[in-house]
């Protein structure tokens, strides 16, 4: 396994703030754009070969590769190189990798790993430990060549909110859901660089840099909850705020317990009524869930979710699809490349995901003048913490490894 040692280049020479994230790069929406900006990536050795990783798209020109702190940048044809439609850690390599038998354990070491379907193990670890481990790649690629689900401007479903933006009106957004919406495990929320928000606090930002409305976001996310918990508790959480935007965002854990999808729907109708009840002119995003690892137990029904909450699309409505997302990345890149823990929590860059497609619906695709301004690497206030634009309540949160913390699993 390669060690973490310095590089003899850093951020600041490229024009990016050590500690800080690109984010009007973070906030373009990845289908209408030439150059993927910081793909993730887990380089991973198999069988002794030398380290190595897919990226979404073939690339044209890779601009970087970076730790996903993006403080320290690798050479190209010293710590990395693209061969075989792949890319590669040659010997040598200062730049962080796994080996297959670090990330399926031989024995049961607690805290450290899962039961993998069929028998063994798999490494797992909540905090920064995998984001600690990744990579981010920069690099151009021919357009369209996304062919996932994408969201478009909701004129005709969600044409309060966006009036009321459009005018430059307050704007109250609650989210409910589970740890994923709460931010587990954006690099924001473990407190590790670049330190980028949840998708939730993305979503604000982005919405700050294109609308005068002055944005008040309540996260009331709680990790390990599911729909039957968001039905008992929305009106505590949700109605009494009177939101103008309710973003749901269940299934995760509802999949990794097997809830019926029609119980599932029984829950989420729950909640819409309590809250509009409270709000007559509210209106609703809801995300279908993420899918689980597939070699572990807690990959269950979550793909069920998604024609359920289609059925309630509508009027004051909208659904993300980001099951549809996930599973077209996964038909290019490794569960391990986006994850966050290994088991079911996104990494920053399938957090940014979440937060293009939601924003899609309420923003037109083109960045703002504002925004195409900035300077990269401008550091904007962390939303996912507890203050006074947000509340995240969770439960049983972790605390993040040391940067160097190493698994009494893995080979110095």
């Amino acid at each position: 396994m390669n060690t973490f040692l310095p590089s003899l280049l850093f951020l600041p020479f490229l024009g990016i703030a050590s500690g800080t994230y690109p984010s009007a790069e973070y906030l373009a929406p990845f289908w209408a754009s030439d150059t993927m900006y910081n793909e993730s990536v887990l380089m991973v050795s198999d069988q002794g070969a030398p380290a190595s990783a897919s990226l979404l798209f073939p690339p044209i020109a890779i601009r970087s590769v970076r730790n996903a702190g993006l403080d320290t940048v690798f050479r190209e044809g010293v710590d990395w190189e693209f061969s075989n439609g792949r890319l590669v850690l040659p010997p040598g390599s200062k730049a962080a990798s796994l080996t297959s038998a670090d990330m399926y354990p031989a024995t049961e070491v607690p805290g450290w790993v899962q039961p993998r379907t069929g028998g063994g193990f798999v490494l797992f670890q909540e905090g920064h430990y995998f984001h600690d481990r990744q990579l981010a790649v920069t690099y151009t690629h021919a357009r369209d060549l996304w062919r996932g689900p994408i969201t478009k401007t909701a004129t005709a479903n969600l044409p309060n909110s966006l009036a009321k933006l459009a005018k430059g009106s307050p704007f109250k957004i609650v989210l409910l859901g589970n740890s994923i919406t709460a931010g587990y495990n954006a690099s924001g929320f473990t407190g590790a660089p670049p330190f980028m928000p949840s998708y939730a606090g993305l979503v604000a930002e982005n919405l700050k840099a294109h609308y005068a409305s002055a944005i008040t976001l309540k996260n009331a996310a709680v990790a390990g909850k599911d729909a039957a918990w968001g039905a008992a508790n929305a009106h505590t959480l949700v109605t009494i705020e009177h939101p103008d935007l309710a973003i749901l965002s269940f299934g995760m854990n509802d999949g990794a317990k097997g809830v019926p999808a029609d119980t599932f729907l029984t829950h989420i109708k729950a909640i819409m009524a309590d809250v509009k009840a409270g709000n007559p002119s509210v209106e609703f995003i809801l995300i279908a869930p993420t899918v689980a690892n597939p070699e572990v137990s807690w990959h269950g029904d979550q793909t069920v979710y998604r024609p359920k909450l289609q059925t309630l699309a509508g009027s004051g409505v909208e659904l993300v699809d980001m099951t549809g997302v996930h599973q077209e990345l996964l038909k290019h890149k490794s569960f391990r490349d986006m994850t966050g823990n290994n088991v079911n929590h996104p990494n920053d860059f399938l957090q940014r995901w979440y937060a293009q497609e939601v924003s899609g619906l309420l923003i037109e695709s083109a960045p703002p003048a504002s925004a195409r301004s900035r300077e990269p690497g401008i550091a904007f206030p962390r939303l996912d913490v507890p203050g006074k634009g947000e509340k995240v309540k969770v439960d049983g949160r972790v605390e993040p490894l040391p940067l160097r913390a190493r698994s009494p699993l893995l080979s110095r």
